[in-house]
């Protein structure tokens, strides 16, 4: 593949012109930048990341290399925005998680079904997540720009984690940071399952047996005053 231009942080699509585009053109502009988003993740999926073209993916978008172009520089710059869509979904959905849980007559069964709720079932997406990270493994460009987004995702969840501490009470005994990354690992663990055997393992089966048990390890009620 000879398309290695990820930038090294999350990627945004490239700058629009000195003039601020009319509402319209913003919302075309919109519309384009999600069909070839979803374009790409139905081709990644199908052919693979590397296999895939440019002129595939604007073939099932229904655009011309000029629309793609006006987006994205890269290959590797599109599916990090692919990252960043999906995450930025994620996180948003996360903050609700913590929404009435003190009124819940069990907060952290509660808790935890929201948590799994969350996590996408779509083996299209696991795929091309899967197939991206080692791509990235032997591409150091692709590596720094997948690396900075994981950071972005552990910061939020680690500040997400401390809040739910704080609101329901509780006290973590294990550095945030660090539980989020046993969470993102656990989780990361039971996708490698359910794409080998996905007749025998679901997406969140391994997070259901584990997740009640980390909880209770790893709190402890805060103290007093």
């Amino acid at each position: 593949m000879q398309e290695r231009e990820a930038a090294s942080a999350l990627p945004a699509p490239v700058a629009a012109p000195v003039s601020a585009p009319a509402p319209r053109e913003k919302r075309r502009r919109s519309v384009t930048l999600e069909r070839l988003l979803d374009g790409a993740l139905q081709v990644f999926a199908e052919m693979g990341y590397q296999a895939a073209s440019v002129e595939d993916i604007c073939s099932r978008a229904g655009f011309t290399r000029g629309a793609f172009y006006s987006s994205f520089r890269s290959k590797d710059e599109l599916l990090l925005a692919l990252y960043r869509r999906r995450t930025e979904s994620l996180v948003a959905e996360v903050g609700t998680w913590f929404e009435g849980l003190e009124h819940e007559p069990d907060p952290d069964q509660a808790l935890i079904a929201r948590y799994l709720g969350a996590f996408t079932h779509d083996r299209a997406w696991l795929l091309v997540e899967a197939e991206f990270t080692l791509y990235a493994m032997r591409h150091p460009d692709a590596a720094q720009a997948l690396a900075a987004h994981s950071e972005w995702l552990l910061d939020r969840l680690t500040a997400l984690l401390g809040e739910s501490a704080d609101r329901l009470g509780r006290t973590l005994v294990l550095d945030p940071r660090d539980l989020a990354r046993v969470l993102l690992a656990v989780h990361q663990g039971g996708v490698n399952e359910s794409l080998l055997q996905p007749d025998r393992f679901s997406v969140t089966d391994l997070e259901q047996r584990i997740l009640p048990l980390l909880l209770s390890a790893v709190t402890a009620p805060a103290p007093d005053g």
